[in-house]
């Protein structure tokens, strides 16, 4: 490294220690650190960080920003971590700064050291550290608070006893700190059994059920998304149902049909019933029938602002074996239902519409259960319940007459949802029979000229893939499709493009 460098370094460094030199001392600063080597990294832990650090005193906002571009210069000289060490007492400082702009210079720095390594700043040598950037997850700055959320979701295990129990200072403010401090909790939670056990144990879990019952409706939806996610794990549904946190939910679920505020959390408690039944259906609706009853009624009230919801949550339940037979099992309230998401098929506005056939195409695949997804032979309950479900869609016309219409459809997004149930179907035997008696139905699918969207041509290449392994075609159409294949979804036939120019 150039002495004159680090010698112009210590110089400016000097002269910060008069006030009327500040602004121009730190100006030259900035610029000598702007194209300084990373050997100025040496120079730097000579002088240290203090007299950079006590200009903020100063009380002038511009020169707040200029002292954060000259920090961030200086940290830029070293490894991810190297100048937390080095300097453990000023990054305390920084961290509890009252100006969010030097907050966030302090948190940006050790989510880098973090990312970097899990061990970067190692415990307990920086537990202190982690501490107080727990305790910033209810930052006021929303850029402070995310990147507090970031590093103490991704902690070294040991940490967290420490920290999270420092952290609990936090749910006794407002509501968007405690939602911060919640999310932090699930990140954690999600990970593995013990740290959830942490969490447990530490009474987070428990606060955040009964939290569920706050007035405050955002605060409840962003709870409900984040029980959701937790709602996935083995250990995190067995927690709902044996501490009686899901009989809670249950009630609360009862009272939203007269709840002046249902509409607008009915979204939020089906996806989590959605996510807890998706992945243990039949205890689900076994012991709690009365939310699936809930769930049709969300059908037979045809309001438009609960359809969404309910489409996608019946679908997701349905996208699995086990939810497949339990659903069916649930008796004529199913069939009524299904018949409804049919209607929507046929007579919706497009977003209905799409989200009908998507709901559609997850009861009907056998691809979507990663249970059972390459098991072969498929149970033959599900070829028979999937086979009556399609049929059910229409009578006049046939349902894939109906499909065929709609996967022409002139909207994109319309034909895309259509080629989904296509793919569905054609996971099926009897699918392939269908397609195979519906009149002009592989000549579309062979056809390149329509002008299909790219997701349109991969949808339709990966049905057209499928049925070239079918034995139910000719030989001449199974070498037609064998050959489509070859060629991949975005073959372009130039000789047929040449010949329609000419024809134009």
């Amino acid at each position: 490294m150039d002495a004159e460098v680090a010698e112009q370094l210590r110089d400016l460094i000097t002269r910060l220690q008069t006030d009327e030199d500040i602004p121009s001392a730190m100006n030259q600063l900035k610029t000598l650190l702007v194209s300084a080597p990373t050997e100025i990294s040496e120079t730097i832990l000579e002088v240290g960080l203090s007299k950079i650090l006590q200009c903020f005193n100063i009380f002038d906002r511009h020169l707040v920003d200029l002292i954060c571009e000259v920090l961030t210069l200086c940290f830029e000289k070293f490894s991810p971590g190297e100048v937390i060490k080095s300097f453990t007492g000023n990054f305390m400082y920084l961290l509890r700064h009252e100006n969010a702009h030097v907050r966030r210079l302090a948190v940006d720095e050790i989510a880098k050291a973090v990312i970097s390594s899990s061990n970067a700043l190692p415990i307990p040598q920086y537990i202190d550290v982690y501490v107080a950037v727990g305790q910033l997850v209810g930052d006021n700055d929303i850029g402070v608070a995310n990147k507090a959320i970031l590093i103490t979701s991704n902690l070294p295990e040991e940490a967290y006893t420490k920290v999270l129990e420092e952290m609990k200072i936090l749910l006794k403010c407002s509501s968007s700190s405690k939602c911060n401090v919640f999310e932090v909790i699930i990140n954690i939670s999600i990970k593995s059994y013990d740290l959830f056990k942490i969490c447990l144990e530490l009474g987070y879990i428990d606060i955040m059920v009964q939290e569920i019952q706050s007035l405050d409706v955002l605060y409840q939806l962003n709870i409900l998304e984040l029980m959701s996610t937790l709602a996935i794990k083995p250990y995190g549904i067995n927690y709902l149902l044996n501490s009686g946190a899901m009989d809670k939910l249950v009630t609360v679920v009862i009272d939203l049909k007269t709840s002046p505020v249902g509409g607008i959390l009915i979204p939020g408690y089906m996806k989590l019933f959605g996510c807890i039944a998706h992945y243990f259906p039949k205890e689900i609706i076994e012991k709690y029938p009365i939310l699936l009853n809930f769930l049709f009624g969300l059908f037979e009230s045809g309001k438009q602002a609960v359809l969404p919801v309910a489409l996608d949550t019946f679908g997701f339940v349905g996208s699995t074996t086990e939810g497949k037979l339990s659903l069916v099992a649930s008796g004529g309230k199913f069939t009524e239902t299904m018949m409804k998401v049919n209607l929507l098929i046929k007579n919706s506005s497009s977003d209905i519409k799409i989200r009908a056939l998507n709901c559609l195409t997850n009861l009907i695949s056998i691809e979507k259960d990663t249970n059972t997804a390459n098991s072969k032979p498929v149970d033959h309950r599900v070829t028979l319940i999937t086979r009556e479900w399609f049929r059910g869609l229409s009578e006049q016309p046939s349902s894939m007459d109906l499909l065929f219409d709609i996967c022409k459809n002139p909207f994109p997004d319309i034909r895309l949802a259509a080629f989904g149930l296509l793919d569905a179907v054609s996971q099926h035997q009897w699918g392939h029979e269908l397609i195979a008696r519906t009149a002009g139905f592989i000549e579309y699918l062979l056809d390149r000229s329509v002008d299909f969207t790219k997701e349109c041509k991969e949808a339709k290449y990966d049905i057209i893939k499928r049925l070239s392994n079918s034995e139910v075609f000719d030989s001449n159409i199974t070498s037609r499709l064998q050959a489509y294949v070859e060629e991949g979804p975005f073959y372009c036939n130039r000789m047929l493009e040449v010949a329609m120019e000419d024809a134009d």
